[in-house]
């Protein structure tokens, strides 16, 4: 007797459409990492004289703070592409969402094989910005809608798993592709990820939620069972039926961003609003992607600058080609930390223990302690990538109602690449005014994240969504007080502080 389909694991269909939607994020990381090696040949000219080859410069010469521009706008891209997609995903379905935001990197990768100056590689980093942070949201979206609860336990980190491969992939390779002019092959690259992405997506179905809310029905029932293998998926699908109906049909309410944000929903949606924006700024001013975007100039803060330029990788850049290739090891390990780990508990160890390598790290620069610096590095960035890196984008989506699901991620999401802008801008100059006593300040900003949430983040791993809604739809409120924890809502943390 098949049983029910609610109650699977991992199916191999599902894990396969989430592979592929997740190569948006894989791209996402690309584009995060491959700013990082090849700055001061683009910038400083470092590999030789200024010269053309096959009629484009060599390199494009720009100031400490327009490279920041350039490093930024993807984040500025990203942003614009959080809040424009939201309607296109609800309008047009998830998967041609994910489709074709791809078209725009395409577009980014010819300008970036063919930029002159800088304004224009500025303007690929924006277009690719634009792709990557309209799908980066729909992909969460499209996982949530397809996995069963068990899955989506594992399968909702995926989104930081395949950013880190690939930032790890764009870092390794700009070991070799730096130079010019193959700095612009390495660029370009984004273009072939989006074309093998297309190609890949056809062998996926579209969202069964998005199909119900379309009214087309026996689509709908067509997807959920491909994706349930061979299942009983009838009162998963009845159930299905009548929540997105109710939720998401034709003639229901879905909420607006400027819904959300004035606070004109039917449920009181304060308390999940602010700790969605709360954990995408604590992610950002953590201090990651300072290290993400500049980890070859941290590292050459703490190790002995080169005298000369050469081909040959520089300890810098081998220890940043490192750092991604842990960096991707431990998000594919956090896969099942996450299944097991409550949420709040990973993001609490998270800023705890980011808190305390920032001073580690601050300290090791200052006096001199290069190899504790280095490691702390490591560490920092491990501890950043089980609980920080995936949840803020899972958490919105376990406490929120499905009519304002897709307006709170676009708002969250559009925070988050705010202030990734913000920190690609200034990172570097920062690193040049306060070099080793840097990492100060993101020691300040963790330990605010981890007694913030503290108070805030409830536990949302295992429990469903309308027990989560009906529970804290009720303004923002302190979840430590007795009526937020007891009963069915008690805490069973498995706590590793």
């Amino acid at each position: 007797m098949p049983v029910p389909s609610h109650t699977l694991g991992v199916t191999k269909y599902q894990l396969l459409c989430v592979l592929i939607a997740s190569i948006s994020s894989l791209n996402f990381g690309w584009n995060f990492g491959v700013i990082n090696l090849p700055g001061d040949v683009i910038t400083k000219c470092i590999a030789g004289p200024k010269h053309t080859i096959l009629g484009l410069p060599s390199c494009l010469p720009a100031s400490n703070i327009v490279w920041g521009l350039v490093v930024g706008a993807f984040a500025l891209g990203a942003l614009v592409g959080a809040i424009s997609c939201t309607r296109y995903a609800n309008m047009y379905g998830r998967k041609a969402v994910l489709m074709y935001s791809n078209i725009l990197a395409i577009v980014a990768a010819i300008l970036f094989g063919v930029a002159v100056n800088i304004p224009m590689l500025a303007i690929a980093r924006f277009l690719a910005g634009i792709a990557q942070g309209c799908a980066n949201g729909t992909f969460t979206n499209y996982v949530v809608e397809i996995t069963t609860p068990r899955a989506r336990n594992t399968l909702g980190s995926m989104i930081q798993a395949s950013i880190s491969t690939g930032t790890m992939l764009a870092q390794l390779l700009s070991l070799r592709l730096s130079t010019p002019p193959l700095w612009r092959i390495l660029f370009a690259i984004t273009g072939v990820i989006s074309l093998i992405h297309m190609a890949m997506l056809t062998m996926c179905v579209e969202s069964p939620k998005w199909l119900v809310s379309k009214d087309r029905i026996d689509e709908a029932r067509n997807a959920l069972q491909k994706l349930r293998k061979s299942a009983d998926c009838t009162e998963e699908f009845n159930t299905l039926v009548n929540t997105v109906r109710a939720e998401m049909g034709p003639s229901a309410y879905t909420a607006s961003i400027s819904d959300v944000i004035r606070g004109k929903t039917p449920d009181n949606l304060r308390h999940q609003l602010l700790l969605a924006i709360l954990v995408m700024v604590f992610q950002q001013f953590s201090g990651i992607a300072g290290v993400s975007f500049y980890s070859t100039k941290l590292f050459g803060s703490i190790t002995e600058p080169p005298t000369h330029y050469s081909t040959t990788p520089t300890l810098a850049q081998i220890l940043t080609g490192t750092l991604s290739v842990v960096g991707t090891l431990v998000a594919l390990t956090g896969l099942a930390l996450a299944g097991y780990f409550g949420r709040r508990t990973l993001m609490l160890f998270s800023h705890t223990s980011m808190f305390v390598c920032s001073i580690l790290i601050a300290v090791g620069s200052i006096m001199g302690y290069n190899i504790m610096a280095i490691v702390m590095v490591f560490v920092f960035f491990a501890v950043f990538i089980v609980g920080p890196g995936p949840l803020p984008w899972v958490i919105p989506g376990e406490m929120t109602p499905i009519y304002a699901v897709s307006a709170t991620i676009a708002v969250s999401g559009s925070v988050a690449y705010t202030c990734l802008f913000t920190i690609g801008i200034v990172f570097s100059s920062l690193l040049d005014a306060l070099k080793g006593y840097t990492f100060l300040l993101f020691a300040a900003t963790n330990l605010i994240a981890a007694v913030t949430l503290f108070f805030l983040l409830p536990e949302t791993k295992d429990r469903r969504v309308s027990d989560m809604i009906q529970t804290h739809s009720v303004g923002v409120h302190n979840i430590m007080q007795q009526k937020y924890r007891s009963g069915v809502y008690v805490e069973k943390e498995k706590s590793i502080l």
